[in-house]
């Protein structure tokens, strides 16, 4: 049968059978994580069964699926959704959003952001409009760090940087194979980069982060990022925290001094 045949026949089977070969199973691994049978598998994939509802779930966790493509799942076998996904305004995610907020602004004077998959920022602390501009909140910072030449050259190790970059967008792009919007954000990161040579030794630092020109001087800071575990909700599940520290007592001064210009 071929895919477009399996595709009419069953559009949850040609799902399913997408994720268990990206992720390297065979029927039978597959069917004995989910206590099932490679016979039932393989009938989940050409149509013959219908799964239940607690199945696909079971499946799509096995499978390391993220929520919104659970939720793909369980709509392609007919079943109703079962994460739900509500606007950053929405009342239910205030709570959320509020102890985010308190996370950026405790973070203070160093910058901290919310970004979300495909690297938009969504919020900022007054220290992340200091360094990178009062235009962050909405700026789409892997296409501004690739494809703006001046960008580029406010970070002092900008090829390191870019290649971590695109390796951490290479892995999201293994959990998420079939997000065409990630795709092409990989794609055009790897076309911006080809031209690029990869640095050949590994950095002596041991994580790679931004070293900012600010200035005439350097700023060296270290990143870290920070999710909500376990989130059972998709825009929550979907939101990076990153958090900027400096990484010496010099980076420390000048991330202070621009937030006390910028309250001035």
């Amino acid at each position: 049968m071929d895919n477009a045949t399996e595709a009419a026949v069953s559009p949850f089977g040609a799902r399913l059978r997408r994720w268990r070969t990206h992720r390297g199973l065979s029927q039978l691994a597959l069917a004995t994580s989910v206590g099932s049978t490679a016979r039932h598998v393989s009938f989940l994939e050409t149509g013959r069964s219908r799964p239940s509802r607690q199945m696909v779930l079971r499946l799509g966790e096995a499978l390391g699926v993220p929520l919104r493509e659970r939720n793909q799942l369980l709509h392609a076998a007919g079943l109703p959704v079962a994460y739900p996904q509500a606007d950053l305004g929405d009342r239910d995610l205030a709570p959320y959003l509020a102890a985010v907020d308190r996370l950026l602004q405790a973070h203070l004077p160093y910058p901290a952001m919310v970004i979300d998959p495909y690297g938009t920022v969504l919020l900022a602390n007054r220290a992340c409009h200091a360094l990178f501009g009062a235009d962050i909140v909405g700026a789409d910072l892997t296409r501004r760090f690739l494809a703006d030449p001046a960008a580029r050259h406010t970070i002092a190790n900008w090829p390191e940087v870019a290649w971590a970059g695109l390796d951490r967008l290479r892995h999201q792009l293994d959990r998420t194979p079939f997000d065409q919007r990630l795709r092409r954000l990989v794609e055009r990161a790897e076309t911006t980069l080809s031209g690029v040579p990869r640095p050949h030794r590994p950095s002596t630092d041991p994580v790679v982060c931004p070293w900012f020109r600010v200035g005439d001087q350097v700023v060296k800071t270290i990143g870290i990022a920070a999710r909500f575990e376990s989130a059972a909700e998709i825009t929550l599940d979907e939101l990076r925290i990153e958090l900027i520290y400096p990484l010496d007592a010099d980076a420390d001064r000048v991330l202070r001094n621009l937030v006390n210009a910028a309250d001035r």
